[in-house]
């Protein structure tokens, strides 16, 4: 007999109840799912192209999917899921019951054999999201912009619409990317003050959006060998985590500047903010899989990015009083694995 099992979302498609029967199945305790996107803690379901939960919602009916191929703790199955819109007294749906009969359980064999490969795919999955993460959020960041400053403007806000629909659609396809491959793009000799100008235009709106102030002051500092995409991602995850840590005003400062460290020089790339601060004993580079799936992961890329080019992470934060984070990248030194 199949096992059923079940969990219940939002209208907002928030996870509210989450049982010990799809826990063990998942490998995700209610603890760290509830509160969340259920499409952060599994795979999107989609019915042609489209979430299915949306969907349900908004026709207000059962939708039924068979042989769909779900995650478990080890792998992959096959199952019969419901999507069941639950209405309240007054007509209204007030929560979606998901519901989903795997053809087969989990073996435990499986573990031993492809657990080498999970990790692997977990790490490209996290940097890749976090990459797209990104650029989409200075994308959502400009059309508030737009439509708050042109809102009597029709034809520009159907263009906005059509923008945030295709921001939409590029959410559902890289949900989609349960496995994927990475390529380096190679190394170059960058002018970090020149690619942390692009960034300061990528990323001004969404702070104009934020009422968040931001200033940038460049020093006198040397090219140095890197990738340029793992130099943009480490930054950006930096800055964006400050924005959001603001929400609504403050004061984001960017500093580049040349330093000595035993004898050898660096680039260091100074951020600071005026934010509630954070709690640096709750600062791991090493996260687990579910903790992966939390913005603050973005911080732990950013080691690993750094520690790759040999570089150096420092955070300094106190409570109510801001938060400085420090990138430092040898001269000499970065870019010594190509």
């Amino acid at each position: 007999m199949k096992r059923l099992y079940t969990f219940y979302t939002d209208k907002k498609l928030n996870i509210i109840s989450w049982g010990k029967d799809i826990a063990d199945f998942t490998g995700e305790s209610a603890s760290t799912v509830l509160g969340k996107k259920y499409f952060e803690v599994l795979p999107r379901i989609f019915r042609d192209d489209r979430d299915a939960l949306l969907t349900a919602l908004k026709g207000k009916k059962q939708l039924t999917m068979k042989g769909y191929s779900v995650n478990c703790f080890n792998g992959q199955v096959k199952a019969d899921i419901r999507i069941n819109p639950l209405k309240a007294a007054g007509g209204n749906v007030e929560k979606i019951k998901v519901s989903f009969s795997p053809d087969s359980t989990c073996a435990m064999a499986k573990k031993l054999l492809s657990s080498q490969r999970y990790i692997d795919i977990g790490k490209i999955t996290s940097t890749l999201a976090h990459g797209v993460r990104n650029p989409l959020n200075a994308l959502k960041g400009a059309v508030v912009y737009i439509n708050e400053k042109y809102a009597g403007e029709k034809t520009l806000l159907e263009f906005t619409k059509i923008i945030e629909d295709e921001i939409e659609r590029l959410e559902n396809f890289i949900s989609r990317l349960l496995s994927t491959h990475v390529q380096d793009t190679g190394f170059s000799l960058i002018d970090i003050n020149s690619l942390l100008k692009r960034i300061e235009i990528l990323t001004s709106l969404q702070a104009k959006a934020s009422n968040i102030r931001a200033t940038y002051e460049y020093g006198d500092i040397h090219p140095i060998v890197i990738n340029a995409f793992h130099f943009e991602q480490a930054i950006l995850n930096v800055i964006n985590n400050a924005i959001d840590s603001m929400r609504s005003g403050g004061q984001i400062t960017v500093k580049t500047y040349a330093e000595s460290r035993s004898g050898n020089g660096f680039v260091t790339i100074e951020i600071s903010d005026t934010g509630p601060g954070i709690d640096k004993s709750k600062v791991r580079f090493q996260a687990t899989p579910a903790e992966r799936k939390e913005k603050g992961f973005g911080l732990s890329i950013t080691h690993e990015i750094l520690q790759f080019y040999d570089g150096h992470l420092e955070i300094k934060s106190k409570k109510q009083q801001g938060t400085t984070v420090k990138l430092s990248l040898p001269v000499t030194k970065a870019g010594g694995k190509q």
